[in-house]
């Protein structure tokens, strides 16, 4: 038995890259762990198969993404992957996920650089040069048609050809490192795709799918639930709304169902404009169960007699019956329907929208014919699941999925176990086990969930507030549902865990419509009138640096360096009488004019010097400065030569009173050592992080703040709620301020209160835009805090964070990126203020009690 092969620096260089979820990392470590075991440990020859099931939405592309990227990347990397389809519309929509300059492309954060080859290219003179380069990563895109068969679709891929010496297929089959990446397996398992298989000899087959067939069980190597994924709020948390009354014509329904369209889009345009984040178009979804009965349906919604003619022209019919013009409008609308400029609103579909259809802009599923059971399956609620802002807004309405069900609302209650059963209840993911011999084996561990797809009504699924966004902070939402991932602060700690994480609404599973209509009513109207603010002009103005980011992969840079600890403990043991690391030479000597006259009687080690003894601490703090600059790759820049003195500071601050004697005696020694151990530490902080480019420009914070929030005069304790606006403040730089989250809130609170605090504002969108990943997604803190003890001023950038989420690889991440940040800043000659990140948990903010002072304590 051999070996087990895995490489997690690796993964998390991959994982950062890609800014992935972390089911999505942990479905690509469970591949790799189970790939491992097969060829490593059990030493089989055998292509390896298995199925990653994931509940859409949670970006099963970025899981492909993530594994070429790792395979790519490994030390024996392979550079061929085949993407298998199982119709053109998702072959198509791969194609963009993996070309520059798309909306929806991955490209920007691809350190593999793949070379796409699809039916359209596969056969030019170009992807000949790819293909004989073995230093390209090549990205295969083809239906699964084109390859399961020599003729129709197949043909071409199975005609010798010139400039290959052999048909495409036997070209693919005579690759030693082929690996397949089969989306919506599902779709196309059986024996020509598993003769495919066999013919194409892969060296690993890893199908996608939300929806394995039971057939296929024994090959599931991750799976992540649709029920974990609402309880951790990765995709919107869906409400079945039914009719208390009989009422059941095809006019009541959609009306309601438009009336519910039409209030989400009030409150989606009032959160878009209070964050300034593009427009999101909520659309309604009408599955119908025939052509006629669509046409029906469009012709009643496409009407002046409907709800006085507000959707006419806004309705969009799609079946598989289109052709010609008519289906290349239609696909064509739908692609664009997620465009603020799209004036679709109602998608009327017939069979044509199961797999491959992934906007995010879907908030309304009517089934007007069909029965609760036929809707609620995972692949008709995956068409409405994916979240439009990358994560939950903390607006009730705008993270819902509404489904208007056909049943009463006493029947559709009572159903409500049943179809909770429908949906499996629990994980599975690969885990490492060392046994007493000290080998590793792997082993499927399995998670049960006690969550639910459809949640008790009124109440959820588990209790427990949300932690972020309502004021838009976090990364740029992904394509595929993908990784707006930016944020993810509500990720469990286990990846692969079901137990919820949060209450994903305050309503949940079973309401009836007038219910949920008055309650969409109410989010609607509060959502009008917006009041404005702007700093209040008697308070001080808050000076920010920005900096002026660029990507530079791989760079050097002494503002990474946020931990001192090395460079205090390597002052620490220089000054040491005796030390391993340096012994202590001490002189005793007389001077004869010309130079110093060392008494040989004091001990064996002794030198002659003919240097001077006194050197001024200011001369040697400047030659370790110019040694720090020294070390390889560090550019000869100001902020730079910042960062450097910063690093002497805490070295000689660490050597106490006898730094001017010891450097002046052993300067030479203290730099070697002091550039070794900074040479070391930048080695692994700068790994897979993002470097920038060193221009800083000071602005002051001046936007204007808009909220429908309602107002409310004071601040006082356990008053917070997420709907209002709070006044009375002192030292904010506004009149008014809002909340996520009550911690928040008691932060407030505690810095308003701070004796030595100016101002202080909190922070909304691209106040401070922080880069914290290589994809260039940003963060915002919660507090900019300016304050002055004993005549210093100090620039506080504050984070409050659930105390589950402090250890976080997300939050760890931001954490590194905010401080480096602030190194940056204060290595600027025109920054006059120090700044400094404080982050803190809600046991940090409870135990501080209010006092700015400790809190500043208990964070540091």
């Amino acid at each position: 038995m051999g070996v087990l092969q895995f490489q997690p620096e690796l993964l998390d260089q991959v994982a950062h890259r890609l800014t992935l979820r972390q089911p999505n990392r942990k479905a690509i470590e469970s591949v790799l762990l189970r790939t491992s075991d097969h060829y490593d440990v059990q030493e089989k020859t055998e292509p390896y198969e298995c199925i990653v099931d994931s509940a859409t939405g949670v970006g099963k592309t970025y899981v492909m993404a993530g594994l070429m990227e790792y395979l790519a990347g490994a030390e024996t990397p392979a550079r061929n992957f085949l993407l298998l389809a199982p119709g053109r519309t998702i072959r198509d929509k791969s194609v963009l996920n993996f070309t520059a300059g798309n909306p929806k492309s991955l490209r920007r954060m691809l350190r593999s650089d793949p070379y796409v080859i699809t039916a359209d290219n596969f056969n030019t003179p170009a992807t000949r040069t790819a293909i004989d380069d073995p230093t390209i990563t090549k990205l295969y895109i083809f239906t699964v048609q084109a390859l399961t068969s020599a003729t129709g679709e197949g043909r071409a891929t199975h005609l010798p050809l010139e400039n290959l010496g052999a048909s495409f297929y036997d070209y693919l089959a005579q690759l030693d490192d082929l690996v397949i990446l089969a989306d919506e397996h599902h779709c196309y398992r059986g024996p020509a795709f598993s003769r495919t298989i066999r013919d194409l000899k892969p060296q690993l087959v890893v199908g996608m799918s939300a929806t394995p067939v039971r057939a296929d069980e024994s090959l599931v190597a991750f799976r992540y639930p649709l029920a974990a994924a609402i309880a951790d709020r990765l995709v919107k948390t869906p409400v079945m709304v039914a009719r208390r009354d009989d009422r059941s014509d095809v006019e009541t329904k959609l009306l309601d169902g438009v009336n519910l369209l039409r209030y989400k889009e009030q409150a989606a345009d009032a959160h878009c404009d209070e964050n300034g984040l593009p427009r999101v178009n909520p659309v309604m979804l009408v599955i119908a169960q025939s052509i006629d009965e669509a046409e029906k349906f469009q012709n009643v919604l496409d009407t002046a007699s409907f709800d006085g003619g507000s959707w006419v022209g806004k309705t969009l019919l799609i079946h598989s019956k289109l052709t010609g013009e008519a289906k290349e409008k239609a696909l064509a609308d739908l692609q664009a329907v997620e465009d603020p400029e799209s004036s679709i609103r109602i998608i009327i579909s017939v069979g044509m929208l199961k797999e491959g259809w992934d906007v995010k802009n879907v908030y309304v599923i009517a089934s007007m014919r069909a029965s609760v059971s036929e809707v609620m399956t995972e692949q008709t609620l995956g068409r409405g699941m994916r979240l439009p802002f990358g994560e939950y807004t903390n607006v009730e309405i705008l993270d819902t999925l509404e489904i208007l069900a056909h049943e009463k609302y006493g029947e559709l209650l009572a159903k409500r176990k049943v179809l909770n059963e429908a949906f499996i209840d629990y994980g599975t993911y690969a885990e490492v086990r060392r046994l007493a011999d000290g080998s590793s084996v792997v082993r499927q561990k399995t998670v049960e969930s006690d969550a639910d797809v459809i949640g008790l009504p009124g109440g959820g699924n588990s209790g427990g507030a949300g932690d972020d966004n309502a004021h838009g902070r976090g990364a740029p939402v992904g394509p595929a549902g993908g990784n707006g991932q930016g944020t993810g602060e509500a990720l469990p700690s286990d990846p692969a865990s079901t137990a919820p994480s949060h209450s994903a609404s305050s309503t949940s599973g079973v309401v009836d419509v007038e219910t949920r209509t008055r309650e969409a009513a109410e989010a609607a109207s509060g959502a009008s009138d917006p009041a404005q603010y702007d700093p209040l002009p008697d308070r001080e103005p808050i000076l920010i640096p920005r900096l002026i980011s660029v990507q530079q992969f791989a760079a050097v840079s002494l503002n990474d360096i946020t931990d001192y600890e090395p460079f205090e403990r390597l002052g620490r043991t220089l000054t040491a009488d005796y030390s391993d690391e340096l012994k202590r030479t001490k002189l005793v000597a007389s001077h004869d004019g010309r130079k110093v006259i060392v008494d040989t009687e004091t001990a064996a080690d002794t030198v002659v010097s003919a240097l001077p003894l006194d050197i001024p601490l200011s001369v040697t703090h400047k030659a370790l400065v110019q040694r720090v600059m020294s070390v390889k790759g560090v550019p000869n820049r100001q902020l730079e030569v910042g960062a450097a003195q910063r690093i002497v500071d805490r070295l000689v601050e660490a050597m106490g009173d006898k730094a001017t004697e010891h450097l002046a005696a052993f300067v030479d020694r203290c730099g070697q050592r002091l550039a070794a151990e900074v040479a070391s530490t930048l080695r692994e902080t700068t790994n897979a992080q993002v470097s920038y480019s060193d221009d800083v420009e000071i602005l002051a914070l001046s936007k204007t703040r808009v909220t429908r929030k309602r107002q409310m005069a004071g601040h006082a304790d356990g008053a917070f709620s997420k709907t209002i606006a709070f006044n009375g403040w002192s030292k904010n730089l506004y009149s008014h301020a809002w909340f996520d989250t009550e911690p928040e809130f008691k932060a407030a609170n505690a810095i308003d209160s701070g004796k030595n605090v100016i101002v202080w504002a909190r922070l909304h969108i691209n106040d401070v835009p922080i880069t914290w990943t290589s994809a260039g997604n940003n963060y915002n803190p919660d507090f900019v805090v300016i304050e002055e003890v004993d005549g210093q001023r100090n620039g506080w950038l504050v984070e409050t964070k659930a105390d589950k989420d402090m250890s976080s690889e997300q939050v760890v991440a931001k954490r590194r990126a905010a401080r480096r940040w602030a190194n940056t800043a204060n290595s600027s000659p025109d920054v006059d203020i120090t700044w400094k990140y404080l982050l803190v948990g809600e046991q940090d903010v409870d135990d501080a009690q209010g006092s700015w002072e400790f809190l500043k304590g208990f964070g540091q």
